[in-house]
């Protein structure tokens, strides 16, 4: 089983990654886990700097960096050299583990890249996508925050990465379960449950408290500016998929 977790930066798929890395859906190696944990992600990030790096490349080659921000971002396009390479690390953990996956924003915009090569190597009947979103405004106050960013770059941001990533999910024949940050925080127990009945595996409900904390959401009230129109009916759209 290969379990991909999308979501915008920002929104809590640190939280999720973590939860499935301590119930043996294994998310990377302490070799590879980084950044290491920071302030504003204390309990770890669970991001498999191999993944990223492969996404950096990606995106590079089509003159994107994620470290500039710019909300313009082109259509990912893959070479044979980076196909290579995604083979080689796909077979690398599907030969080292039964239960793996990876977590890293970046993934929203390569999603489709890597479930080409997922099915030319024969593993998309494998993979499970868990998509975790966060309020627009919540992720556009954390990103200013973090990066300085104005709460409308922020906002532009986070339509584009959840965009792709939703498109792609509703295209496709992918299995998708949708999660809330907002409501891991506010029922964690609920929700895990959900998401490893989703997965068909069992898990630890005692392990849910070392990343599940309600004060680790600090950015859900403070300043606010008027939603766009576009940013609203994305927004409606993740609610109605929250709701199947």
């Amino acid at each position: 089983m290969i379990t991909i977790v999308l979501g915008m930066h920002r929104s809590g798929t640190s939280v999720v990654a973590g939860i499935l890395h301590f119930n043996k859906v294994i998310m990377g190696t302490y070799e590879n886990f980084w950044p290491r944990p920071l302030p504003q992600n204390p309990k770890g990030f669970y991001e498999n700097y191999e993944f990223r790096k492969i996404n950096d490349i990606i995106l590079s080659n089509v003159d994107y960096d994620t470290k500039h921000y710019k909300t313009k971002i082109p259509i990912p396009k893959t070479s044979e050299k980076i196909k290579t390479k995604m083979i080689k690390i796909i077979q690398k953990y599907e030969l080292d583990f039964d239960k793996w996956g990876w977590k890293d924003p970046r993934t929203c915009l390569t999603i489709s890249n890597w479930i080409e090569i997922l099915k030319e190597i024969g593993l998309n009947q494998e993979v499970k996508i868990i998509f975790v979103s966060r309020k627009p405004m919540s992720v556009a106050r954390s990103l200013k925050k973090r990066n300085q960013l104005p709460l409308s770059h922020g906002l532009s941001l986070w339509k584009t990465y959840t965009e792709r990533a939703i498109n792609f999910c509703e295209l496709n024949n992918t299995p998708t379960l949708y999660l809330s940050f907002e409501g891991i925080l506010e029922s964690p127990e609920i929700h895990c449950e959900k998401l490893f009945e989703f997965l068909s595996q069992p898990f630890d409900d005692s392990l849910i408290n070392n990343f599940v904390d309600e004060n680790i959401s600090t950015s859900s009230i403070g300043e606010e500016i008027l939603l766009p129109e576009d940013i609203i009916i994305l927004e409606n759209k993740i609610e109605s998929l929250l709701s199947v």
